[in-house]
């Protein structure tokens, strides 16, 4: 179990532990790839010196068809990208790509100090999931999950997921839930965003 002041970043059975200020926000964020689409979940909790300050934080940053949800921050984070998302769309014509939205996250996520995970869709009209963080690194395999729940979120997804889009949000919006009742600063409600390939 991760103590308080931590998040755990998980890939493929590879754990990488990163302290983190007692100050700082710790929900779970979920996002994965499946058959038709890619999924994207957090939970609403806030917790800072150990208190609850807030159940009903929106984590998702959604435009569209891209979109992330950050662990620490996520009204800054959610401006920020959407700042660089409409510089980029003013540019080129529309909204960024898998490859061109996760390096704009990645930017961000240096810049305001957290870690996300984001969704877009591919040159071949796939939607990807990433996670990109505060240190400037990103993971490019599904699943992905950030935050305190990371490691209990991590086996669950590992077990497989649901192929079909409408049952995947429905075990994501569960997956948090259930990390919920073990992990005291993961919140029991969660917001679930998807993106079905075009």
């Amino acid at each position: 179990m991760v103590g308080d002041g931590a998040t755990w970043r998980l890939r493929r059975g590879m754990e990488v532990f990163t302290p983190e200020p007692q100050y700082s926000p710790m929900p779970t964020v979920v996002a994965f790839e499946t058959e038709g689409g890619a999924v994207l979940a957090a939970d609403r909790l806030v917790v800072s010196n150990d208190t609850v300050s807030s159940k009903r934080a929106e984590r998702l940053a959604t435009f569209g068809d891209c979109g992330g949800a950050a662990v620490d921050d996520p009204g800054e984070f959610r401006r920020e990208l959407d700042g660089k998302r409409r510089e980029y769309e003013t540019d080129h014509g529309g909204n960024p790509g898998i490859e061109p939205f996760t390096q704009l996250a990645s930017e961000v996520a240096g810049a305001v100090g957290t870690d996300a995970a984001v969704l877009a869709r591919d040159d071949d009209g796939h939607a990807r999931a990433r996670a990109v963080y505060a240190d400037g690194s990103v993971i490019d395999d599904s699943p992905v999950a950030l935050g305190t729940g990371a490691e209990l979120a991590f086996g669950r997804l590992e077990a497989g997921v649901p192929e079909g889009l409408d049952e995947a949000s429905t075990f994501a919006r569960e997956l948090i839930e259930g990390v919920g009742e073990r992990d005291t600063r993961t919140g029991d409600e969660a917001d679930v965003w998807t993106v079905a390939d075009a």
